[in-house]
């Protein structure tokens, strides 16, 4: 190690030894004596756009180093340092692949989430960066513009040059993994972070005659109220179809104390107070479900406040909030396990599939989802649709390390063992292979589940490596299904066999009926029956490019009041503190005050560099 790097660190180390204590590694650091882009481009291996799976060694005989500088939250089965430790099959057979199928010398060392982002300040201070490290949503789009500015990040584009042609392929402009390269591009045209991706295989075209989505949304992805079924049975009510018999409905559950609490306490959880208040009900009102993200179909920065049915869905929710109808606590709309483990929320906006079956404290309880609902004529409901590409934060490459090392690492983290290894576990343990393409997973007890299920469940998330999420199931999904009807889903079997189910295994798997089928079915039948040009679609996930310089100081100057502003106006509407009469007055206000339409443009400006990457057409700003 050269002495200025010695001294650096010892800095960062004097400066956050408390903090070190969190931190777990398996190796020391040991830099590459080769480091930086060389102009030696006979180095660089096959660059060729092969498009295969990377899995051929280099034509390097010495291992090249790279360091991954991870994070461990709380919301797996076993840490990084258990699945090494403990040998689980998922850990060495990524290593394996790694180490020898891509012929690096691989280290990685984990921070705890809580005290990553203050580790990661102590390198930057002491200028001395790890090879790998997390950057989008840890460090703030300013600190990043600094590192940017200050040639400290390698353009990801320079990484790829040292591909063997698979990475780099998905990362073209004809790619599978665009999305990403677009999400992360910048002001000046290049990309300092690899966004992680959240892909599922098989997806719906949720487009209509009008409205061209940007991507396909995800099969179980089309969100709706859901209500209690097992309440409407007991109270022999029908599923509501309109605003009318959905009051009814939250009327009745009370009236007849249908979860026997004693207490008229079954109501509808609207996240009153929350940036996500104008979720669920609010897509029958045509509004967005939150602020200022872009409508998927035109690209678009949306506000509640500035759309019609914003006066009539505020006039709603206070009928609902007059008549003790609707909870005012809430949060994002998959945050409220709690409030409904009470056997209280009578409804919910949520994703029908993945809540059919959550717990309430009655084994026969189940959500299932309305009728995408028209609440005003004349104005389109939107149907909140997750889409089937994703991207989650972000990981750079110090300008300093190898850059073959690190196109080779490129190269393992798109390739289809790795994906496998994530996705499905061990072959032969946790899956096999049929003869028609297929796999059939299996059943493991509890050790061998950690040991030899995907490693996506029961240890990896961000920690010994940078994967998370879906991973790359759009390039590699054992199962890859593109649907833009109905019937042609179901005559697949959709949405069951996504999950290399039958609606048969799935209800044996669920423990339920046969004349049961899942949300995500239900939600395909509405779109059938309503046709798809009877919605607007709106998005779940947004993807705003990081800020430049001139668009973080807007957004520092105006973000936290006039949002705050915005959220509390409806809020105010909704509980009858203030009058819908006044809409106009205060939005003016937002206008005039509180840099409104600045900051309309910076989110307008920071999502038509995504727009432009991809190949469409950017939205006149005002």
């Amino acid at each position: 190690m050269n002495t200025k790097r010695l001294v650096c660190l010892l800095i960062a180390v004097l400066m956050l030894v408390t903090l070190f204590s969190a931190c777990a590694q398996n190796d020391t650091k040991q830099p590459s004596d080769d480091k930086g882009n060389t102009s030696d481009t006979a180095d660089k291996g096959n660059t060729e756009d092969t498009g295969d799976d990377g899995k051929d060694n280099p034509a390097e005989t010495e291992k090249r180093t790279i360091e991954w500088l991870g994070s461990q939250g709380g919301n797996v089965y076993a840490t990084a340092e258990e699945a090494r430790d403990q040998h689980f099959a998922t850990y060495e057979a990524l290593m394996d692949v790694v180490t020898n199928d891509f012929n690096l010398d691989y280290k990685w060392s984990i921070i705890f989430s809580d005290a990553y982002l203050t580790t990661l300040s102590g390198y930057i201070a002491a200028n001395t960066l790890p090879d790998m490290f997390n950057t989008r949503e840890l460090l703030d789009d300013t600190t990043l513009n600094q590192l940017i500015e200050a040639g400290r990040l390698a353009s990801v584009d320079d990484i790829l040059e040292y591909s063997d042609g698979s990475s780099k392929g998905y990362y073209n402009t004809e790619g599978q993994l665009l999305y990403l390269k677009a999400f992360a591009t910048v002001a000046d045209g290049n990309w300092y972070y690899v966004p992680l991706p959240n892909t599922t295989s098989s997806s719906f075209d949720f487009s209509n005659s009008k409205y061209s989505m940007r991507a396909n949304g995800q099969i179980h992805g089309a969100y709706s109220v859901c209500v209690r079924q097992d309440w409407l049975d007991k109270c022999s009510l029908a599923m509501p179809t309109n605003t009318t018999e959905f009051y009814e409905m939250l009327k009745t559950f009370q009236e007849q104390d249908v979860n026997g609490s004693g207490s008229a306490e079954e109501r509808y959880i609207g996240q009153l107070g929350s940036k996500f208040q104008t979720s669920g009900v609010g897509q029958w009102f045509g509004l967005p479900y939150q602020d200022f993200i872009e409508d998927p179909a035109t690209g678009v920065i949306e506000v509640s406040c500035l759309t019609d049915g914003y006066k009539e869905f505020c006039e709603y929710m206070n009928l609902l909030y007059t008549d003790n109808l609707v909870y005012v606590e809430g949060t994002h709309p998959w945050g409220n396990a709690t409030a409904i483990g009470a056997n209280n929320i009578a409804a919910i906006g949520m994703m029908p599939g993945n809540l059919q079956f959550w717990n309430t404290g009655d084994p026969n309880s189940m959500y299932y989802p309305m009728p995408i609902v028209q609440a005003v004529e004349g104005i389109e409901p939107r149907l909140l649709v997750q889409e089937s590409q994703a991207p989650f934060v972000g990981f750079s490459f110090a300008v300093d390390c190898d850059y073959q090392a690190a196109g080779t690492f490129m190269d393992f983290l798109c390739c289809q063992d790795t994906y496998m290894i994530f996705k499905h576990g061990i072959e032969g343990k946790a899956y096999d292979w049929n003869d028609d393409g297929s796999i059939t997973n299996y059943t493991l007890g509890d050790g061998d589940l950690q040991s030899y299920g995907p490693a996506q469940t029961y240890w990896l998330s961000n920690n010994a490596f940078p994967i998370n999420g879906g991973h790359h199931g759009n390039i590699w999904g054992v199962r890859k299904n593109v649907y833009d009807d109905v019937d042609t889903a179901l005559a697949a079997g959709e949405p069951y066999a996504q999950d290399f189910l039958t609606h048969e295994g799935w209800c044996e798997q669920r423990g339920v009926s046969e004349d049961v089928i899942s949300g995500a079915e239900q939600m395909l039948l509405y779109i059938k029956e309503q046709g798809k040009d009877f919605y607007h679609p709106t998005a779940y996930y947004s993807y705003t490019t990081m800020a430049t310089p001139d668009e973080a100081a807007v957004v520092a100057q105006y973000q936290t009041e006039l949002e705050t502003y915005l959220l509390e106006m409806t809020t105010n509407m909704i509980t009858g503190t203030v009058s819908t009469d006044t809409i106009d007055e205060q939005v003016q206000f937002a206008f005039d005050n509180l840099g409104f339409q600045e900051y309309i443009n910076v989110m307008q400006s920071r999502v038509n560099r995504y727009l432009e990457a991809i190949g469409r057409d950017p939205v006149e700003i005002k």
